[in-house]
């Protein structure tokens, strides 16, 4: 299994036991209304778990993360909804507010969901400041920012440890820059951003010297990791790095034309100048086109390099 497939099922697991947890949780609530008698309560708690378990369900037997996750959006706004308006209409609907942050915090992205919690308690608090009386209202609020402030520590958390297993996932352990996966995510979104900006968008090519074939793996990694050091000391702060499966090089140079793009290919060469033997660093470098997709610019990137 690749890297890149098992941080996704890793964090595909994690969202199956989180919502198969959740609706253990509103089936303990599910329980308690109906031995209090609230049934319609309880009704809307079990379909909430029902839901929770059948989107788990899906999740598992398709196996791979949803790029959009309308059915994670449809439950929160369901909920939101009904803690809001149901206040208006019973005290015990005020228990699930609590879940709400939680909830939240724990499927979706650190920002859309804090974007998401920060509008909702702004229409939450007046509404419990002027609904219920002050022992009450107090009692709400404080539990609440207990676990608004729990659900936010566990995401800044959790945003920390996605941020590191992501740099671990998409870098090439032997040079330290970023790997194949990476470079075309990347590239979409640099090609996109020249669109939108009308900027330019130069591509480095860099081969490995044909010497370095010929030598034992463990000399030829020595060598990779020593150019993938010099490459990266000679970006600027927005250029990045990328090593192919070809063991090729790329470097991706936004809002760049071909001059930039030579005096990076000058400096590496100076920077490999004192090597003994020689080294012979094949170089190409290519300007994106607006008829460009990912692929075609790598390949003709690739080509231009090894015709060289």
């Amino acid at each position: 299994m690749e890297k890149t497939q098992f941080h996704t099922l890793i964090v595909l697991q994690v969202k199956i036991i989180y919502c198969l947890l959740a609706a253990l949780g509103l089936s303990v609530i599910a329980a308690l209304d109906l031995y209090e008698g609230q049934y319609g309560f309880a009704a809307v708690a079990a379909g909430f778990a029902l839901g929770l378990v059948l989107y788990a369900g899906y999740m598992l037997l398709r196996r791979r993360k949803r790029s959009s996750p309308y059915p994670e959006w449809i439950m929160v706004g369901l909920l939101s909804v009904f803690t809001l308006f149901g206040m208006h209409q019973s005290e015990q609907v005020a228990h699930w507010i609590y879940f709400v942050p939680v909830y939240t915090y724990f499927l979706f992205p650190f920002r859309a969901a804090s974007i998401f919690n920060v509008l909702y308690s702004i229409v939450l608090v007046p509404m419990v400041l002027t609904q219920f009386e002050q022992d009450s209202r107090l009692q709400m609020l404080f539990t609440y920012a207990a676990c608004y402030t729990f659900a936010l520590m566990y995401a800044l958390i959790n945003e920390r440890n996605n941020r590191q297993l992501a740099e671990i996932v998409n870098t090439d352990p032997v040079t330290q820059v970023f790997n194949e996966h990476q470079l075309y995510l990347d590239l979409h979104k640099e090609m996109t951003l020249a669109d939108r900006q009308r900027s330019s968008l130069m591509l480095v090519g860099v081969a490995t010297p044909d010497a370095w074939h010929s030598l034992n793996m463990d000399d030829y990694e020595q060598r990779l990791g020593y150019l993938g050091s010099r490459l990266r000391k000679h970006l600027r702060q927005y250029d990045a790095c990328y090593r192919l499966n070809s063991d090729d090089f790329v470097v991706v140079m936004p809002r760049s034309t071909a001059e930039h793009a030579q005096v990076l290919k000058t400096q590496l060469l100076e920077a490999l100048a004192g090597q003994t033997p020689p080294v012979i660093l094949p170089m190409h470098a290519e300007e994106y086109r607006a008829e460009d997709d990912p692929h075609s610019l790598i390949n003709r990137l690739m080509e231009g390099l090894h015709d060289h």
